[in-house]
């Protein structure tokens, strides 16, 4: 049985190619198209919630505000960003959308997932993954573990 996963902050990037790789790894992602769907799907539980630290999207809110939400909602899911930008980039915007909420935030890519997120609680650990990080290959697989374990 697949397991829930909310985009919470759908993009076309989440939607085109987050969407089929998380459906690979034996997910069922839920996409809203609203703010008002995604606070409906908010009130339901989910193994996982997925962020998109793109610029745009149908959901209204940045990736700061959609955090949030999912904190006052769901406050022990854990969540993971996507974006299309570098590893530096997105561990900037992780940091931006969940200061405000997290003391000390873990906040890692896919090849360092396993040893930064040991001893610390997955709702304090932020997985960030990057388009090239779907890319056919063997990050393909490491970045396929990574969300695995963090959504387990």
């Amino acid at each position: 049985m697949s397991q829930r996963i909310l985009l919470a902050r759908p993009h076309a990037f989440i939607v085109n190619e987050m969407r089929p790789f998380l459906l690979e790894a034996g997910f069922s992602p839920v996409k809203p198209e609203s703010k008002v769907q995604l606070l409906e799907e908010l009130g339901r539980p989910a193994q996982g919630i997925v962020i998109s630290t793109a610029v745009s999207s149908n959901v209204e809110g940045d990736a700061e505000a959609v955090f949030r939400w999912v904190r006052e909602k769901q406050p022990n899911v854990p969540v993971a960003f996507a974006g299309m930008t570098d590893a530096r980039f997105m561990r900037l915007a992780v940091e931006q959308a969940v200061k405000a909420l997290v003391h000390q935030p873990v906040i890692t890519g896919a090849a360092d997932y396993l040893a930064a997120a040991r001893g610390h609680t997955r709702s304090g650990v932020f997985l960030f993954l990057r388009k090239d990080d779907l890319s056919p290959g063997a990050g393909r697989q490491v970045a396929m573990a990574a969300l695995r374990a963090h959504f387990a």
